[in-house]
């Protein structure tokens, strides 16, 4: 009876680690890391290609915007006179508002360049965060200025790495473009 006892509690616990050894199959341990999104968004090298890019075919323009409504400000200060006449008063009125006009254009043109450089920043952030990862064994990643995360240690920040990972996948690419442009002359 003993021996029957004792056979039966082994197959019990055979059966019972076979089941543990099942679960940690299936549920992977985690290993998480974090990235700093915002330091990569700026110190990367296709974020200051973009500023640049957006400095270069914008900043005449918004120099010259900016200079109208220093010059509008001026032009105010003098209409506080009650000897000006209403039709300075609508002359004034008129080039302020085709100065805000102005702008509204400006700023929407402005925007829909940034959403679509924000957009290929994005892409090739989650590319190089994913490279990363998946190099250096990381299951989970998460972004530290999304909020959240209030510590982590300096082993799980991945944020150099894809930031390095970011610079080498936006060289390729505009590698690439520049090959393209050249066969295209051909």
């Amino acid at each position: 009876m003993r021996n029957v006892v004792l056979t039966a509690l082994a197959a019990c616990m055979l059966i019972a680690g076979a089941a543990f050894a099942v679960d940690e199959k299936t549920v992977p341990t985690a290993k998480i890391g974090v990235v700093d999104m915002q330091t990569v968004a700026t110190e990367s090298d296709p974020a200051q290609a973009a500023k640049k890019q957006m400095e270069e075919k914008y900043g005449e323009e918004r120099n010259t915007l900016e200079k109208q409504g220093e010059d509008l400000k001026k032009k105010a200060g003098s209409l506080k006179s009650p000897k000006t006449s209403e039709e300075k008063k609508l002359e004034f009125i008129r080039a302020k508002q085709d100065l805000d006009q102005k702008t509204r254009n400006f700023l929407r043109k402005v925007e829909q360049d940034e959403i679509k450089l924000r957009q290929d920043m994005v892409t090739l952030v989650f590319s190089a965060a994913y490279e990363v990862a998946h190099a250096r064994g990381f299951n989970f990643v998460v972004d530290v200025t999304a909020g959240g995360v209030l510590y982590a240690e300096q082993a799980m920040d991945l944020t150099q790495d894809v930031l390095v990972k970011v610079n080498k996948l936006y060289k390729e690419k505009s590698a690439k473009k520049e090959n393209k442009k050249s066969d295209d002359k051909k």
